[in-house]
């Protein structure tokens, strides 16, 4: 009996073809790529929001240039309908199941899980980790300062987000600290907390929110102790410019618990000698 072939298809927004999108077309370079074209960037509104900085034509000329598949196409929706027979694969982000639901509820989908490449809402939300972090701790005192910094988080008013950390020297707590709104706990609600008007993630310095960081880092600073070579337990992994006050801080070591979507910060601790040590609770 003659095998039938399944024609294999990658469908993804490229507002930018930057070394994330490449990594992506070489794993699936096998497959015809087919650029969202004006339609589908108008139908879905994070795309509209995304501001891309080329068209879907431009991208799709800069992907040809690389030669990477032997075809690439504008895609729009009528050319939806003959792709459901194809394998299809799409990077794992909102739009990407949208318009499958939409378009091809009944095609063989495989959503890519590796390969996020701009700030959905998922991955928005994901609990992201350093690179090429190694160093994972189960040390009974880690886990006890830990539940301490977690008990401290507790107090926190942020309904978005509850953040506990320590200043630690020789196992002994000497600051600790939760993000706080300013400059009263009751001024996100008085006023209004402009983190509504942006999604997790975006415009993260659009806050009246001190940091559990800063604040630990700058009470150090009010009570003239030093953070040299001291250690920090944080919650959560530090948002970029947190992690890179704590970077240039003095601490040796930084120990956290949970992930966060934005980890940019942590090429600027590894490059200044901090460890980074994810503690299992």
């Amino acid at each position: 009996m003659k095998s039938t072939k399944v024609d294999k298809v990658l469908i993804a927004y490229v507002p930018v073809p930057h070394a994330g999108y490449l990594k992506l077309f070489r794993t699936f370079s096998d497959s015809t790529l087919y650029v969202l074209g004006e339609e589908f960037i108008r139908e879905f509104k994070p795309l509209t929001r995304h501001l891309p900085g080329v068209t879907p034509t431009e991208a799709m000329e800069m992907i040809q240039s690389l030669g990477i598949f032997r075809e690439v196409r504008i895609l729009t929706p009528m050319m939806l309908v003959a792709m459901r027979h194809a394998r299809i694969v799409m990077p794992d982000e909102d739009v990407s199941h949208a318009l499958a639901k939409k378009y091809l509820p009944d095609a063989q989908v495989e959503f890519a899980a590796d390969w996020r490449l701009r700030w959905d809402w998922g991955a928005t939300q994901m609990n992201r980790r350093p690179e090429g972090e190694e160093i994972i701790s189960i040390d009974t005192l880690d886990r006890k300062l830990m539940r301490d910094a977690f008990l401290k988080a507790a107090r926190s008013p942020d309904w978005w987000r509850q953040i506990g950390a320590l200043l630690v020297k020789d196992g002994k707590v000497l600051i600790s600290a939760f993000n706080r709104h300013v400059p009263s706990e009751q001024s996100a609600y008085c006023y209004g907390d402009p983190r509504s008007n942006f999604d997790p993630g975006v415009r993260i310095d659009a806050s009246l929110a001190l940091h559990a960081e800063i604040g630990v880092i700058t009470e150090a600073a009010h009570r003239g102790l030093s953070m040299e070579g001291g250690d920090l337990y944080v919650t959560t992994f530090p948002c970029p410019p947190c992690a890179h006050a704590c970077a240039f801080s003095g601490i040796k070591r930084l120990f956290y618990v949970d992930g966060y979507a934005v980890i940019a910060g942590a090429e600027v601790l590894q490059a200044k000698g901090v460890e980074i040590i994810r503690v299992e609770m």
